[in-house]
């Protein structure tokens, strides 16, 4: 019983403080870094467009509130690219629309909400913005 070891020796399995954090950093660093690239090359499923392009299409349409057909047009234009849009806007028996009708084999998503709609100078009904975002 007379000799301790050198495995239990006090400087055994010992690192400086700002080595371990610079291991640490540098293994945090490397996990952001293929994270990102992963997220950017893996495929994904085709996000929601639909909601966004009726919340821009709503800006355009309906610019103070009440939404009028004379801005379907410039609506088509608020979707996101490589997808083409068809607006449409409804009140009681009126229908308007600008774009074109999805093909029946074509991927699309659609979004609509109540608005407002001015059908004459000074009448205003109830009436429904619906948008068709397709490829």
């Amino acid at each position: 019983m007379g000799t301790v070891s050198r495995s239990s020796a006090p400087e055994r399995g010992q690192v400086s403080p700002t080595a371990a954090l610079a291991a640490v950093a540098a293994i945090g660093l490397g996990l952001s870094l293929y994270a990102t690239v992963f997220a950017g090359v893996a495929p994904t499923a085709d996000r929601e467009v639909a909601d966004p392009t009726l919340a821009r299409v709503h800006d355009i349409v309906a610019p103070a509130g009440v939404a009028t057909p004379a801005g379907l047009d410039e609506a088509r234009a608020a979707g996101p690219d490589g997808w083409s849009v068809r607006v449409e806007l409804r009140a009681g028996t009126a229908h308007w629309a600008a774009g074109d009708t999805p093909a029946p084999d074509a991927a699309f998503q659609t979004a609509g909400r109540r608005v407002p709609v001015r059908t004459a100078p000074g009448q205003v009904r109830a009436g429904w913005l619906r948008v068709v975002v397709h490829r």
